[in-house]
């Protein structure tokens, strides 16, 4: 009886059971389709990281570049009236991000407490490579700096 149970048992488990063979032969081109079905959204999903990685990159060169135009127009109170040697400093400092140069703007004012202040304002249209429906196509990225002048 005992015999009869392992023979049993082998009879089933073999991979050579008729059952096994057409299942096989059915899926062949299973994964292929699968493949298919994800590609455009593994597609999408790798696009849609580039492209965040990209404005990541252009923020923080618009944000280096208002701060070096603040440093710079900051050290003297010639150098805050001098829009010219700002805006080239803070354009010199980022140069251009992803093939477009940013714009720079500043003004001079006084505080509250009457310290005289120098703001830029670095401005860049950043174009993804990808536009997806609900976020749309260019976005502005600005960045706006204010330090006090010093001297």
């Amino acid at each position: 009886m005992l015999r009869l149970r392992r023979s049993f048992q082998r009879k089933h488990i073999t991979p050579a059971t008729p059952g096994l063979a057409p299942r096989r032969r059915k899926s062949r081109g299973q994964s292929l389709v699968e493949f298919a079905v994800v590609l455009p959204v593994l597609t999408l999903i790798f696009a849609s990281a580039v492209d965040f990685g990209r404005a990541f990159t252009a923020y923080i060169a618009v944000s280096s570049a208002a701060r070096e135009g603040a440093a710079f127009g900051m050290l003297t109170t010639a150098n805050s009236n001098n829009a010219g040697g700002i805006s080239a400093a803070a354009t010199g400092e980022s140069g251009a991000i992803w093939g477009t140069m940013p714009t720079a703007t500043s003004s001079v004012g006084t505080d509250s407490a009457g310290n005289r202040y120098v703001q830029v304002t670095v401005s860049y249209v950043f174009d993804p490579i990808m536009s997806i429906a609900p976020i749309g196509g260019n976005r502005t990225l600005t960045r706006t700096v204010r330090m006090r002048v010093i001297n």
